[in-house]
Parts: structure tokens; sequence; C-alpha cells
């Protein structure tokens, strides 16, 4: 056993002590470091992930496709701890601090979703990805379709060029993954 774990066991027998004195279920004030949501509510996550990877000693070596997109996190108080928590699906995770701001695992959240775009876009340049606004699509191939069709540059000149792309590589993506 560590130290640290030896007093990480040593904090919760005290905290369990002090609970059974106090016998409510209020959490205990957090210090004043600790992380606390600001007024909008929302964080964002920058999502930079693979599809499809290369095999080292194929012959027909394909560069890995990579998947970009935006996640919104809410995060919830934790009623036991007193931490505010994020549930992903699978366990809860609470922000740390670091220099430069908060972080939920290895990934650095961001107040506004303008922040996290401009994480992606960045991503993209240096993956060597076309650059293009982040759109929030569906994973829906027939949404996707209506999207495309409806903003398809030869048949309706006002439309969104980006977005058109953005549907595009987003359907192919889809359908690399599923082959």
């Amino acid at each position: 056993m560590t130290n640290a774990q030896r007093r990480a066991a040593l904090h919760a027998s005290r905290k369990a002590e002090v609970d059974s004195l106090r016998n409510d279920t209020t959490p205990e004030p957090t210090p004043s470091g600790a992380f606390r949501p600001h007024e909008a509510g929302a964080y964002y996550l920058a999502d930079v992930g693979t599809v499809g990877t290369f095999k080292m000693f194929a012959r027909d070596l394909k560069p890995p496709v990579y998947t970009y997109g935006i996640t919104t996190i809410r995060f919830e108080l934790d009623p036991d701890t007193g931490k505010w928590v994020w549930f992903d699906g699978e366990r809860n995770h609470s922000p740390r601090k670091t220099q430069d701001g908060w972080r939920l695992g290895s990934r650095r959240l961001h107040d506004t979703r303008e922040g996290a775009e401009a994480e992606v876009q960045r991503e993209m340049v240096k993956n060597g990805d076309r650059v293009t606004k982040v759109h929030d699509l569906p994973d829906d191939m027939a949404a996707l379709k209506k999207i495309r069709s409806a903003h398809h540059p030869d048949r309706n000149p006002d439309s969104d060029g980006d977005l058109y792309q953005a549907v595009v590589e987003k359907l192919d993506r889809m359908r690399t993954a599923t082959q």
C-alpha cells in the first residue's frame, strides 16, 4: 500500500466518523481552489479520434481517418463526496486543476464552444485534414443525407458549403467505420 493510498484510507475513515456524528447528508463546503461550474453551466471537450488505422507492414498503407467532434459537458454535484462530477456513461469523472485551467482526464475543458472549436481546428490542421467549421451533426445516416441534399451547391445556390462538406466527410467516415 502506497502512502497516497494510506492517506486516502485515513481521510475516508475520518470522514465516515464525522458523517456518522453529524447524521445529515449535506456535502461539506469545498475549498476555494476546488472546481465550481460557471454560471453558463456547460463546458466543452474537443474529441479527436481515429476510425481507421494503417497496418505497419501491409503493402497498401492507408493513413488513419480522423473523427472530430465536440462533447457538451454539464457537471452535477455528487452528494456523497461534495465534488462536481460528469458521468460519461461508464464512470464519474472529476475535473482537475492544471496551470492552464481545468482538465477532464487528459483533455482540456473549454468554457466556451468557440474555444473547443479552435482546438479542433488546430488538430485538423495538424492532421492535414480540410479545415471546416465544426457542426453538431446527427449520427443518423438518413438525416445526414437530407442535410447533404438540402445544401448541395449544384442544386441550391444559397447553400452552406462548409456544412455540405462536413456532412460528406461524416458520411464517408460512417461508411468506413461500418465496413
